[in-house]
């Protein structure tokens, strides 16, 4: 039955988002031909869909403690894969209960583990973690930035570090007595899509549920990150489907609440005083526009561009507009529709993209017409993105993107990640 479920999803073709707005014959041109191929490579080349895996392969699949990742790994169990089980350990510390939430989430992560009889492995990546996603992010904030530190983690731990520490210890203990070269795969609960495109190359998709799609998160991971990856759960809706076979499983996941929190700080604490204990406060001024003095601030890490200023004594909401990391101010203005508040036009890099090439028409005078999200849970935004520099259209140089309608609470740190229709292109860090 649970294998029928799947395949009815799965058998859902491909939407696009396209249409609407007025472009010039050039870029129309570019975008509907981009548009247009993609589509075709989506509906012929699905990874996952296509049968790409060969039957009984090896696949270890990235297990969290939630239930995404354990349906995922249900589904391929059920399908007659090789299936293990990776738990990726990242953060240690315990939360303000006490308790360490990477413990809970392998307890529960074994206990789904001994429901679908599958080998489980535990991996501490906390050194790598904290060197190269933490302290990045720390050090952004501190210099008034808005990252995302789960974008850094997918880029540079779950599908980098991670991949490499199967591929070197875990795989090679579990071919032990046969062959190391056998080859294997690598699954995640994420709701996105990969296409092997015509030329052999890996291509992302959004996942079917817009709901819960997140290629946002995965769009600075590299084609040849993901050319062994698959997304049991891209064609699947999470309240429709997921939920659903997970309960037909039996597993021990199925009604555990969905974690929304960055997982080092957790979902019960102020984000702003867990900043403070890592970044040293130095409290500044919240100005007016006029320039009047409407309260203060702990230090550039304690507000971002849309968030509430927090003054007190002042008549309605204020926002914060703008912030000065050189003076040490920010600056607040009365109500969420002040055009203070709104962004045309921004600039952004270095452009990471997926395939490893600039989009064709980039480098064009009056650039390409694409989609773009400036933040996670956004819809797609119409924009024209063009290369800064012109004369060399290098693939990891600046972009200059000009949304159609302006765009709230644009951040400089934030990253701005740009698609084809349904397919994602890569992602520049704003600037």
């Amino acid at each position: 039955m649970l294998l029928r479920h799947a395949r009815r999803a799965t058998a859902t073709c491909l939407r696009s988002l396209g249409g609407g707005g007025r472009r010039a014959p050039l870029y129309q041109a570019s975008r509907q031909a981009m548009h247009s191929e993609a589509e075709a490579e989506a509906d012929d080349a699905d990874v996952w869909g296509g049968g790409e895996i060969p039957r009984g392969a090896k696949v270890y699949v990235g297990m969290s403690g939630g239930v995404d990742s354990s349906v995922a790994a249900g589904l391929l169990k059920d399908r007659g894969y090789d299936v293990e089980a990776v738990f990726m350990r990242n953060w240690d510390t315990r939360d303000e209960r006490g308790e360490c939430p990477s413990e809970r989430d392998f307890s529960d992560v074994q206990a789904v583990c001994r429901q679908l009889d599958i080998r489980c492995h535990q991996v501490s990546l906390v050194k790598q973690y904290w060197t190269a996603v933490f302290s990045v992010a720390i050090d952004a904030y501190a210099r008034g930035l808005t990252p995302n530190p789960d974008v850094l983690c997918n880029s540079e731990i779950k599908f980098g570090v991670l991949l490499d520490h199967i591929s070197r210890k875990i795989h090679a203990r579990s071919c032990a007595g046969g062959r190391r070269d056998r080859e294997w795969w690598f699954a995640t609960g994420h709701y996105a899509r990969t296409v092997r495109g015509r030329s052999g190359d890996i291509l992302l998709y959004r996942g079917s549920d817009r709901r819960k799609d997140q290629s946002y998160y995965l769009a600075a991971v590299p084609s040849a990150a993901l050319d062994h990856v698959v997304f049991p759960l891209g064609r699947l809706a999470k309240n429709e489907d997921v939920r659903r076979m997970a309960g037909e499983m039996n597993l021990p996941t199925a009604s555990k609440e969905e974690s929304m929190g960055i997982c080092f700080v957790g979902e019960r604490r102020r984000f702003d005083s867990f900043l403070a204990e890592y970044i040293p406060q130095k409290p500044g001024d919240i100005l007016a526009s006029d320039g009047r003095v409407l309260g203060s601030h702990r230090g550039m890490f304690s507000r971002t561009i849309g968030q509430l200023a927090g003054v007190s004594g002042m008549h309605g909401r204020w926002y914060i507009y703008a912030k000065e990391p050189h003076t040490n101010r920010m600056y607040a203005v009365q109500g969420r529709d002040s055009p203070l508040l709104m962004r045309k036009t921004v600039r952004a890099g270095p452009a990471r993209w997926i395939s490893g090439s600039a989009p064709p028409g980039l480098g064009l005078p009056g650039g390409i017409a694409l989609d773009v999200q400036v933040r996670y849970m956004q819809g797609p935004q119409r924009c024209t993105a063009m290369a800064l520099d012109q004369s060399t259209n290098t693939p990891d140089g600046c972009l200059n993107v000009e949304f159609d309608a302006p765009q709230f609470g644009v951040a400089a740190g934030q990253y701005l990640v740009l698609y084809s229709g349904d397919r994602c292109l890569g992602s520049a860090m704003i600037l």
